[in-house]
């Protein structure tokens, strides 16, 4: 299985901040310059970071301050930092866009399942060159859409990624019982982690129940006045759902 040093990191960063949380910084502010939105992170994440156990960077922040924003969030909060690009190309595309993402500073990154085998092991190759980076599966998405084209294959794709050694998958916490179903399909060696909780409407905790490793939170956080307040209320009440 790839990814062993990415996998010890971030268990060791939620262990060490007693958390289940991964911010997800999709941060979409227009035309801002890219230099302002940074400071802006930085500001952010210097209030959010006790609370997190990683975070997880999209396309829409890369594409408007450069991919040197996963660097700059690494090395400011001492987060492993998860580059979701949902790599979906042929091989050498899909092994390009990894090279790129970890050279620039990403610990992991997430890739599709649907592009079958050959893609993904492109991916998992260059994490092991990379020095054991982590590969996270998608065979599921949190949004109504999954349930027509891509749930219908989420075993088959969920059995894939652990054929492939990756490191976890994305599971849907808005639907607690593919969770389980997931957890049943990859066993307990992978990393489960699952979007959708607070904007989308999963409550903080459920997916942790019902067998998911971490939760992943976004608007919630990085739209809010105070979000060191709302990143530090999820993170209690994650741990607090896990109880129940």
């Amino acid at each position: 299985m790839v990814g062993g040093k990415f996998r010890r990191e971030m268990l060791k960063k939620a262990e060490e901040n007693d958390s289940r949380l991964i911010l997800a910084l999709d941060v979409l502010r227009g035309p801002a310059e890219a230099t302002a939105l940074s400071r802006e992170i930085a500001g952010l994440l210097s209030e959010v970071s006790d609370y997190l156990s990683a975070v997880k960077v999209g396309y829409p922040l890369v594409l408007e301050t450069g991919i040197g924003i996963l660097r700059e969030i690494r090395s400011g909060s001492g987060l492993p930092v998860i580059a979701d690009f949902k790599i979906a190309d042929v091989p050498h595309i899909s092994r390009k866009i990894s090279h790129l993402a970890y050279d620039a500073g990403a610990d992991a990154v997430i890739v599709h399942a649907f592009v079958g085998r050959d893609s993904m092991e492109a991916v998992v190759e260059v994490a092991e060159e990379k020095g054991d980076r982590g590969v996270i599966v998608v065979p599921n998405m949190s949004h109504p859409g999954a349930e027509a084209f891509i749930e219908p294959a989420s075993e088959r794709m969920a059995k894939l990624a652990v054929d492939i050694g990756a490191t976890g998958v994305i599971g849907p916490a808005t639907r607690p019982d593919e969770v389980r179903k997931l957890r049943s399909w990859v066993g307990e060696r992978l990393l489960i982690l699952t979007p959708g909780v607070g904007a989308q409407g999963a409550m903080p905790g459920e997916a942790i129940k019902n067998g998911a490793d971490f939760e992943i939170v976004g608007r919630a956080i990085y739209e809010s006045e105070e979000p060191g307040k709302v990143a530090k209320r999820m993170r209690d009440a994650i741990n607090e759902g896990c109880k129940t």
